[in-house]
């Protein structure tokens, strides 16, 4: 499984940051298209989390990541 490991922080406190993780499911899901649809997902996660901001994002390997 690859995961999208997004640093977010808030808007009005920029210096409270976390990272989240969305995962796609299925085994046939690679790097690539990780990339090609991330900024789908990020817009989905933003649209429903209004009050943070994306930082840096990058795809690998589910439970792998290291903090951004």
């Amino acid at each position: 499984m690859i995961e999208l490991v997004v640093a977010v922080c808030m808007i009005d406190q920029p210096s409270r940051c976390r990272d989240v993780t969305l995962n796609f499911e299925g085994e046939r899901v690679t790097a690539q298209q990780c990339a090609m649809n991330g900024q789908i997902e990020m817009a989905k996660w933003i649209g429903e989390h209004p009050n943070w901001v994306i930082q840096k994002w990058r795809c690998g390997i589910a439970g792998q990541f290291a903090k951004l």
